[in-house]
């Protein structure tokens, strides 16, 4: 396994699930709950936060942009977005760990006039229309779709309820594309841990000597000839090179565009590598599923995304003795340390443009510093790790990158419910401790 995977792609861009804008909404403090009413106070919230879900036809279980559901759902209302569990933003967004693009996060008096609401009694006020976001679409885009499969779980300590399969797709493209955007349908939702497609070049040399990619999927392809794909790990499978991966769905996803004027290339006669994780942990029974990626392609772009993704807590089942994770303990951290030069050397041009952190169901908290030298400061901030909540953050400024930029990332978990040492692993049960970061470089420096 490589140490640090490096692509000119995007792992993960993830735009809000609910709508959100940069403007402010916040009530006047001096109102009183008995003033505080639907549609004069809590429907401009709902308009910037909470209706690209939450209106007809959107993934959300009731609407917000009609009185009578939101008061119907007034006390869950409060119970969830007191706990900051709604809007499903999980990074810190008070100014005190950056300042991100389309935050959904609500401010301390957002959340006291839906308290204030609620308390008083859920008032309509005046009546007036509902400013209702357009559902995300990608409009006109190539779609690509797995095989009906039927997972197993693989069983072995790394993955004990879980089956990772990698699925070989033609794009059909005959120029030059960049995919700059994408959408995710998990046939079977429940089931489906994550889902990336990762761009491969089948002429290009595999890991493994005297073989080139074309060849070593075919021999993957070939171990289990009663049932599509092969079984992958990581990425694409042992030992295949894979050139980008522009496409990842994770639980709470919805339509991705590319941020920055980015694009992915997708070249002619490159190969579609979907690799889908099946999570059967809570679902033994038999499962089938199909899955859909959908790619929105351009014939060109202003900068060309790069991420980097790295795990030194995966990577050390490479080690003699992995690192474990305590049991029994409320909080038990990881944490890890690069240099930026190990990822680009001294290319210049280079700016981080979002993050996305990943770990498992243990997950509690999630910190990421970067810097120059020891002066290190907050590049993400994650107080309460929700797995079914997973995105990429974009920040509204690129954060600029040097080869002295340094990053630490901090990783806090719950292992009261273990009793012995928590492995890391692919496994939904096992634990990662990743961060996934996209940058950019101006595609006129690359050539393209």
């Amino acid at each position: 396994m490589r140490r640090t995977a490096i692509f000119w792609a995007l792992f993960t861009a993830v735009l809000p699930l609910a709508c959100g804008n940069d403007k402010s909404s916040d009530p006047p403090q001096s109102q009183t709950s008995a003033s505080i009413t639907y549609y004069q106070d809590m429907l401009p919230i709902f308009e910037q936060h909470c209706l690209q879900c939450h209106q007809d036809g959107g993934i959300a279980p009731f609407r917000l942009d009609q009185y009578g559901p939101a008061k119907e759902h007034a006390g869950e209302i409060l119970d969830e977005t007191s706990q900051r569990v709604m809007p499903p933003w999980s990074a810190t967004s008070d100014g005190s760990c950056q300042q991100f693009s389309h935050s959904l996060a609500l401010s301390d008096d957002q959340l006291a006039a839906i308290k204030g609401w609620v308390d008083g009694g859920a008032r309509e006020g005046t009546p007036r229309s509902a400013e209702v976001p357009e559902l995300p679409t990608l409009g006109d885009a190539l779609e690509l779709s797995t095989p009906a499969f039927s997972p197993v779980a693989q069983g072995g300590d790394l993955t004990q309820f879980d089956e990772y399969r990698c699925f070989l797709l033609d794009s059909g493209v005959k120029d030059l594309e960049f995919i700059t955007g994408y959408d995710v349908a998990p046939g079977t939702p429940a089931v489906i841990h994550h889902v990336l497609a990762m761009v491969v070049d089948p002429d290009a040399p595999a890991d493994i000597d005297g073989q080139t990619n074309g060849e070593l999927m075919t021999a993957l392809d070939a171990e289990s000839p009663d049932r599509d794909g092969w079984p992958c790990f990581g990425m694409a499978g042992d030992g295949v090179a894979v050139e980008s991966v522009p496409v990842i769905w994770a639980p709470g996803q919805g339509v991705v565009e590319y941020p920055g004027g980015t694009g992915v290339p997708l070249v002619p006669g490159h190969r579609i590598v979907v690799q889908v994780h099946y999570n059967l942990a809570d679902n033994p029974g038999a499962i089938t599923d199909t899955t859909t990626v959908r790619l929105r392609l351009a014939s060109s772009v202003e900068n060309v995304g790069v991420f980097v993704l790295d795990d030194p807590l995966l990577y050390s089942l490479n080690d003699a003795v992995p690192h474990t994770l305590e049991p029994g303990q409320p909080s038990v951290k990881f944490t890890w340390q690069r240099k930026l030069k190990d990822y680009f050397g001294d290319t210049p041009n280079v700016q981080l443009l979002g993050m996305m952190p990943h770990m498992h169901q243990r997950g509690r908290k999630y910190r990421m510093n970067l810097g120059t030298g020891s002066d290190l400061g907050c590049a993400m901030d994650v107080q309460s790790w929700d797995f079914h909540w997973q995105r990429m953050y974009f920040y509204s400024q690129p954060l600029p990158i040097t080869s002295s930029s340094n990053l630490e990332v901090t990783c806090d978990y719950d292992t009261t419910g273990d009793t012995a040492p928590v492995l890391p692993g692919w496994g939904t049960r096992n634990e990662m401790c990743l961060a996934t970061m996209y940058f950019s470089i101006p595609a006129a420096e690359l050539g393209l």
